[in-house]
């Protein structure tokens, strides 16, 4: 976990990689992203979380999955507030702030799954999703179903 744990913190968090821009649909607002794209976003993340959580309840436990989420919260909670903030100011987002809780609840979600995936040893959802972090961008949704389509992002 440590390794894992020592990768996400040097995740260029919400930095936009220029060279990842045409491979997502690009949104440029967090209202946006969370009032028009919550909906989208849950239908395609529920069924990950769901089937991941029953196996992963299966292999390695309830707490376990429960000390993962902790340790991973803790691990990349600050950075990734730090790196949150500089973002709202370089997008010029002052004014679409309230929701910075549940965003990076979101992310800390992802990051999370995505190391039960990595122990379980499954290539799947929450390890795309850490491709798209890792590009610099916010995954809030998915245009079309997945694999197919394309991820939308902030």
């Amino acid at each position: 976990m440590e390794q894992f744990l020592q990768e996400a913190q040097q995740i260029p968090w919400f930095s936009h990689s220029s060279k990842a821009r045409e491979k997502y649909y690009i949104i440029y607002s967090i209202f946006e992203a969370y009032d028009d794209w919550n909906e989208q976003m849950l239908k395609t993340w529920e069924p990950h979380i769901f089937s991941l959580e029953d196996m992963a309840v299966k292999q390695i436990g309830n707490a376990q999955i429960d000390h993962i989420f902790s340790i991973v919260s803790s691990e990349i909670g600050d950075i990734i507030w730090k790196k949150w903030e500089h973002f709202i100011t370089v997008q010029h987002l002052e004014e679409e702030t309230g929701l910075e809780n549940e965003m990076l609840d979101m992310v800390k979600r992802d990051i999370a799954w995505a190391y039960i995936e990595k122990i379980l040893d499954v290539q799947g959802f929450f390890n795309t999703l850490l491709g798209i972090y890792k590009d610099g961008y916010f995954p809030c949704a998915w245009v079309g179903v997945y694999p197919d389509g394309q991820a939308v992002v902030l």
